[in-house]
């Protein structure tokens, strides 16, 4: 509880009164109604699409040494919230990436392969219908500051990711992009990601329902 004051004080302190009470609404409208479509894609690692340009990033594999950078980076997008289940993916022994430019922490990125200690949360729910076989990883959670998006950034950033893990053995790359999120769409889409099958996920108060699609 002191906890969560604390980073809602944090919160305000950045954000401001009109941004902060926006943000409580919005979870709170989280909490009691859900509606989401989101569209599971795979990528194949044996034929990576080479970016048409190379940024200027620096990946480097996620430690928990990383955790108390990845939290200023939160507090600048204005989700102090996310750090506690940043430090449990650490915990439970998941994978991860982040991005420097300029000797500073600008992005991240989270994978699991199905040899981990504990499911990833995305999985362990099932909504999503994916099963990890030999061979295949699961990434979640990319992101990259504003300010260094644009200019193939992000698309350089994935063929990082994409690259690192090849040469780890794996040959599938899963995830899900929401059907709504043009922008990621489109750089999925570019860099040869299929689109598997459609999630449609409903939640009032405590009654949940999830049906799929092929897409």
């Amino acid at each position: 509880m002191l906890a969560n004051v604390r980073r809602l004080r944090r919160y305000l302190q950045t954000n401001g009164a009109r941004r902060t009470a926006a943000a409580i609404w919005s979870r709170l409208r989280r909490l009691a109604y859900l509606q989401e479509r989101v569209i599971v894609i795979v990528g194949e690692l044996d034929s990576i699409v080479v970016p048409w340009r190379e940024a200027d990033l620096r990946l480097v594999d996620l430690r928990a040494e990383h955790l108390p950078e990845l939290a200023e980076l939160n507090r600048r997008r204005g989700r102090p919230e996310v750090d506690a289940r940043f430090a449990r993916y650490v915990a439970d022994g998941f994978h991860g990436f982040v991005a420097y430019g300029d000797d500073q922490l600008v992005g991240y990125y989270w994978w699991v392969d199905r040899d981990g200690p504990t499911l990833f949360p995305d999985l362990r729910k099932r909504w999503l219908g994916i099963e990890l076989g030999e061979g295949d990883v699961y990434g979640s959670d990319f992101f990259l500051l504003d300010e260094h998006r644009g200019r193939g950034v992000a698309d350089d950033f994935l063929y990082r990711v994409e690259r690192s893990l090849h040469e780890r053995g794996y040959s599938r790359l899963w995830g899900y992009v929401a059907s709504d999120n043009r922008p990621a769409r489109w750089i999925y889409s570019t860099r040869g990601y299929v689109p598997m099958w459609t999630v449609k996920r409903s939640r009032l108060l405590m009654i949940q329902r999830t049906s799929r699609e092929p897409s």
